[in-house]
């Protein structure tokens, strides 16, 4: 029956071949990569669909592969600092905090399967960047204590600051 049409429409078939040209050298150019990247299934892109509904609108989120990285910018007024010691407590805090709400935001299996977790807070007179892994990030959501958290993340966080 096929056959009978593309005898009969002639025009038909080159049109046919023509289309599946076109749509053959859009894809040998890259442009459905990003479709075919989205489609793909990963625990970060899991995490991250979970995150992106609760987070607040200073953290940007983003997948490295199977790796998550947030960038958070704070907004510390100078007046509830006194110093520069005060500002990297403050930090280290938020530090803290920050990657226990990730951890309560996240669904656990997904997170637990995220290789690296990648934080980043930035101030205009301090970064801090911290690199864990999600399968440590995951027990922070049932550690109740504040000294076993501490323990915790001097046990399993890697942090490099600078200062700007």
């Amino acid at each position: 029956m096929a056959s009978k049409l593309l005898t009969k429409y002639p025009i038909l078939m080159v049109g046919l071949l023509l289309m599946a040209l076109f749509l053959f050298q859009l894809r040998d150019k890259g442009i459905f990569q990003s479709r075919k990247e989205s489609m793909t299934a990963s625990s970060c892109k899991a995490v991250r669909v979970m995150l992106d509904k609760r987070i607040p609108s200073n953290w940007n989120s983003k997948c490295e592969g199977n790796n998550l990285a947030l960038s958070i910018n704070m907004m510390i007024e100078q007046s509830k600092y006194k110093s520069f010691e005060n500002l990297r407590a403050i930090m280290y805090r938020e530090l803290a905090n920050d990657l226990i709400l990730t951890a309560k935001n996240s669904p656990s299996d997904s997170l637990e399967r995220t290789d690296i977790v990648r934080v980043r807070l930035n101030h205009d007179k301090l970064e801090i960047n911290a690199i864990t892994e999600g399968r440590f990030i995951v027990k922070l959501a049932t550690i109740k204590s504040s000294q076993l958290i501490k323990e915790h993340l001097k046990a399993t966080v890697q942090v490099k600051e600078s200062k700007k």
